[in-house]
């Protein structure tokens, strides 16, 4: 990248004021702010695969080198940091000129491969490399073919869908797409070479798709036109020999019977050449049961991805395999899936006995017809969905399995079902398998609805308050559960009060103070208890459903009904009264009734689903009013 002798000693003549840059000859007349020039622009000479670069989201982009005069942002930082972390290649970058300011600035011009953004970014002092808003970046990693496996190594291939589709897997290109500016397609049209067979000489994987891409030629024609890279999925490997011991099924179109889609080897150890896969019996074809499933459950696998299916087995289909003859192959007709979207994968969820019970189609904004729905990571055999997928996945396919009696093992994906699905490709499908619902309980929460709020209780597994309270208005501050109030310190405090009365106050204004104090202690009492429910003999555990089911509540009051959870209460406390002379008797003890408050329990919320907890409301009881006592307000 480093300028010709030339340039470098021009600038060199210029920093030690030899050569007057441009603007400077009438220094005299210029303005307060002086704004950089440019002392050269030139066309880089690398190589062009070495131009490719990425944004480090530390400049903008400029219509020119960013302090010259007029320069206007094409495209701010953040936008640039969005489109250094993009997965499309599109976005990928190539610097094709460099300047420098009177200031010993770099600044490169530079254009997205999809020509959306271009324009000058800073690019250090230092023009041996990269740096400041832009940083080298390989847009496709080659890999040994080691990456392949041995039987991918040795196979041959044809192009699985011949056409003129732009999308990767239908024709061949030069380089892989958008991984070199302007470098397009080998071929338009692959269907001349439909009948083509090649094999594999490269593969890689581009840097932000993380899909796999490999460099074919004609095994038959080393100059063809049709030599070139494609993605592996776009591939379909020709027939080879079938075992004596094996049957192979082709899966083909059924408006072109010739199109294998794909094709399924199934192998028998002991079979002998030439007898038949199945059995005649009652007057018919047919296979054992477990033959039938094992077939079915092939074909859904080999078919994964592709826009076409076939949920199960014709009577038809079935004595047409029986009758194939080991070491031999039998073409079988699919379905063609309609109403797929473009940027839709149908996920098929199947039951243990092998019946689809449902699909959902999950789509994504902007996804390609043909594209793979996830990717392979670097050294792993299984294929990942791309983050935030797996999680909106997951939760359409629960979403479709409400209701059903089925749901995904543990209500997740597993690492293999996201395989499957991140094999598939949009505009086709995939299969899951769905296992049947289990049982959940939802934990009934009490909750009391008080003050115009409602608060949940605490469990206490005895017959006493636990909650402590504070009596200030004795002789000695009194911090414990209502149990440790004693006769006495009730006394304190209704002392406290009648001492409180003005001088000359008449026996009647003591006497409502006693009552006033009184009040005081069995209110605070009262608080306390308000805050527990007694638990014992009492099970919250009854409320039962199928696992992620919701419940409406209805279900919750029938519940609550039928296993005596309609009323609860709090444990016991005591509550005091005054006698005429403003003394204390001895405490009369009495309880909370807490009863089922379906209003508020519905204004909490309306239904849940099972597995989760659910909130019951209960609305408590007024206290007994006692002797010269007023009830203690809730």
């Amino acid at each position: 990248m480093r300028f010709d002798l030339k340039r470098s000693l021009f600038l060199s003549l210029a920093a030690l004021g030899f050569i007057a840059a441009a603007g400077t000859v009438n220094a005299q007349n210029a303005s307060a702010k002086t704004y950089a020039h440019v002392v050269s622009s030139e066309k880089m000479a690398m190589a062009p695969q070495n131009r490719n670069v990425n944004f480090t989201g530390t400049n903008a982009l400029y219509t020119k080198a960013g302090t010259l005069k007029g320069a206007r942002v094409v495209a701010s930082k953040a936008t640039l940091s969005s489109i250094a972390n993009s997965n499309v290649s599109t976005n990928n970058v190539r610097a094709y000129r460099i300047a420098v300011t009177n200031r010993g600035s770099i600044y490169y011009k530079v254009v997205t491969f999809n020509g959306q953004y271009r324009g000058w970014i800073y690019g250090g002092k230092d023009d041996s490399d990269f740096a400041g808003g832009i940083t080298h970046y390989t847009t496709f990693n080659n890999q040994s073919l080691s990456s392949l496996t041995t039987a991918q190594q040795n196979a041959t291939y044809k192009i699985a869908n011949p056409g003129t589709a732009n999308d990767g897997k239908t024709v061949t290109y030069k380089s892989p797409a958008w991984t070199q500016y302007k470098v397009g397609r080998a071929i338009t049209d692959s269907t001349p070479y439909a009948n083509s067979v090649f094999k594999i000489d490269q593969v890689g994987t581009r840097t932000r798709e993380n899909d796999q891409w490999v460099h074919i030629y004609d095994v038959n024609n080393a100059n063809s036109p049709a030599n070139g890279w494609i993605l592996m999925s776009g591939l379909a490997t020709t027939q080879a020999p079938i075992a004596d011991n094996a049957i192979q099924i082709n899966l083909v179109d059924p408006t072109n019977n010739s199109n294998v889609v794909k094709s399924v080897t199934i192998t028998r150890s002991d079979a002998q050449k030439g007898t038949n896969f199945g059995y005649y019996s009652n007057g018919s074809w047919t296979m054992s049961q477990s033959d039938i499933s094992s077939i079915q459950n092939q074909i859904r696998a080999a078919l994964n991805g592709t826009s076409y299916g076939l949920d199960s087995l014709s009577t038809a289909q079935i004595a047409q395999i029986a009758q194939t003859n080991f070491g031999s192959s039998t073409n079988l007709v699919v379905n063609k899936i309609a109403n797929i979207a473009d940027n839709a994968v149908r996920i098929n969820l199947v039951k243990p006995d092998g019946t689809t019970l449902k699909y959902t189609d999950w789509v994504k904004s902007g996804a390609n017809k043909g594209s793979n729905v996830g990717f392979q990571p670097s050294g792993n055999t299984l294929w990942s969905l791309y983050s935030g997928d797996q999680t909106s996945i997951q939760n359409q396919i629960n979403s479709a399995l409400s209701g059903t009696n089925f749901q995904l093992s543990g209500n997740a994906l597993t690492s293999a079902q996201m395989d499957t699905i991140a094999r598939g490709t949009y505009g086709g499908q995939v299969y899951i398998s769905v296992v049947p619902v289990a049982s959940a309980i939802s934990t009934i929460t009490p909750y009391v609805y008080t003050d115009g709020n409602s608060k949940s209780l605490n469990s206490v597994n005895g017959n006493a308050v636990t909650t402590k309270l504070q009596l200030d208005h004795t002789t000695k501050p009194f911090n414990d559960v209502p149990s440790n109030v004693t006769r006495d310190i009730a006394q304190q405090v209704v002392d406290y009060y009648v001492g409180t009365a003005a001088a000359g106050a008449s026996d009647t204004d003591k006497r409502n103070l006693a009552i006033d104090g009184i009040n005081y202690v069995n209110k605070q009492i009262y608080d306390a208890a308000l805050n527990e429910y007694t638990s014992s003999n009492l099970d919250f555990n009854v409320f039962k459903g199928q696992s992620g089911q919701q419940w409406t509540i209805a279900d919750l009051t029938g519940t609550l009904f039928a296993n005596n959870l309609w009323t609860i209460h709090s444990p016991s406390f005591p509550l005091f009264t005054v006698d005429a002379q403003n003394h204390v008797p001895d405490s009369t003890t009495t309880n909370i009734s807490y009863s089922f408050d379906s209003v508020h329990t519905g204004l909490m919320g309306l239904t849940g689903t099972f597995g989760n907890p659910a909130k019951a409301v209960y609305d408590p009881s007024a206290v007994t009013q006692l002797p010269h006592v007023t009830a203690p307000t809730k």
